[in-house]
């Protein structure tokens, strides 16, 4: 009795670890299977176990160059507020999107969405031509400077004239720059780094650049920005392989004198005339309005009347415009098609708009000219 009793209690431990096994196999099953499908997740422990582990190596071996360069690979600058440039926390988590970005981003036409005068589209073509060669031999980049008003393409320029040659970009401002106070000259000293790192090349875009790289000012609250273009000028003062300078400024003769010293070529975007005013219309009917309605996009179509002729009466009253401000005309457009009860947008529509945005546009001229921020670049 006493031996059949042991074999049953024998056969009711083995039944219960059975199921204990059973259990916990189903629930560690599930857990896996939920942090696998968590692709953040993943990343995240990915990234942070390898920041561990290089963190540890970089502190036995005193090796702090190594962590700064695992620092450039996975973050951006906090002074760059947009970059093509992909980390590898990017590449990680979004790995097919990564690659057709890449292979889908290089413009075939380094003037793709930009319309100039044609004498400065010949001038700027035949230095992208040399800058995507210098990229090609590992040459010297040449520094450059683009004046003008806003709104004119010189921001949109920069960004195809970095993917057109081949180049990684980031855009900053010289204002942001210019209000870091003391934290200026470690966030410069990162951005410089991070672009040095670069395996592609890179272009480093300055916008406003007049904010941050004026003449030096004499008053003691602005030790700090004097403490900052120094570093700034100190990073500038030899030519690179690794990466070019181009600046964006509204009043170049405002800049420090060594920044002109590190100027290799100027190129000034005026605002556009007549036949750029009608080039420009045209463009952006076709993107805005014309493309969307012809996809069979709901609730906008377009009348019929001659587009051609009308662009050019709309150039004629645009006058004084950027190319930016044209674009915010014919987005507009759209908009009113949206509004409408019917979706038609109709020529008497763009006319009585056209007026308006006139008016207005004369208006903020107006307000501008009284504030002194007007336009002071004339035309060399």
């Amino acid at each position: 009795e006493n031996v059949r009793k042991q074999e049953e209690s024998v056969q009711k431990n083995h039944q219960t670890l059975l199921a204990s096994i059973r259990t916990s196999v189903t629930v560690f099953g599930e857990r896996f299977r939920a942090f696998v499908t968590e692709r953040d997740t993943v990343t995240a422990t990915v990234v942070g176990l390898t920041l561990l582990a290089v963190g540890v190596k970089s502190a036995k071996n005193g090796t702090a160059a190594r962590a700064h360069f695992m620092e450039a690979g996975l973050f951006k600058p906090s002074l760059v507020s947009e970059k093509s440039r992909i980390t590898v926390l990017e590449a990680l988590q979004h790995p097919f999107q990564v690659v057709s970005r890449r292979l889908l981003s290089r413009p075939q036409d380094v003037l793709e969405g930009v319309v100039l005068h044609p004498s400065l589209e010949a001038q700027v073509r035949n230095m992208a031509i040399a800058t995507r060669n210098t990229k090609k031999n590992n040459g010297l980049y040449r520094n450059v400077l683009l004046y003008g008003p806003p709104g004119t393409g010189k921001t949109l320029f920069a960004k195809n004239l970095a993917l057109y040659s081949g180049m990684d970009y980031a855009i900053m401002t010289g204002e942001d720059l210019a209000l870091r106070g003391r934290e200026g000259v470690t966030a410069m000293h990162k951005l410089f780094h991070w672009a040095n790192t670069s395996r592609r090349g890179f272009l480093l875009f300055m916008d406003d650049a007049d904010a941050f790289l004026r003449k030096p000012a004499t008053e003691m609250s602005n030790y700090y920005l004097r403490v900052i273009q120094n570093a700034f000028l100190n990073h500038t003062k030899d030519r690179s392989n690794k990466f070019m300078l181009v600046l964006a400024s509204r009043h170049p003769e405002q800049l420090h004198r060594d920044i002109h010293d590190r100027i290799d070529v100027m190129f000034y975007f005026d605002p556009p005339e007549p036949e750029e005013r009608e080039r420009l219309l045209r463009m952006y009917l076709d993107k805005y309005v014309l493309m969307p309605a012809t996809e069979g996009k709901q609730h906008l179509k377009l009348a019929q009347f001659d587009y051609e002729r009308k662009c050019e009466e709309i150039a004629d009253l645009t006058e004084h415009m950027s190319g930016r401000e044209i674009a915010q005309l014919v987005q507009s457009w759209q908009a009113m098609a949206y509004a409408s009860e019917d979706g038609v947008l109709t020529e008497a529509m763009l006319d009585a708009h056209v007026e308006d945005f006139v008016e207005q546009h004369q208006e903020k001229m107006q307000w501008l000219k009284r504030d002194g921020l007007g336009p002071r670049i004339s035309t060399p």
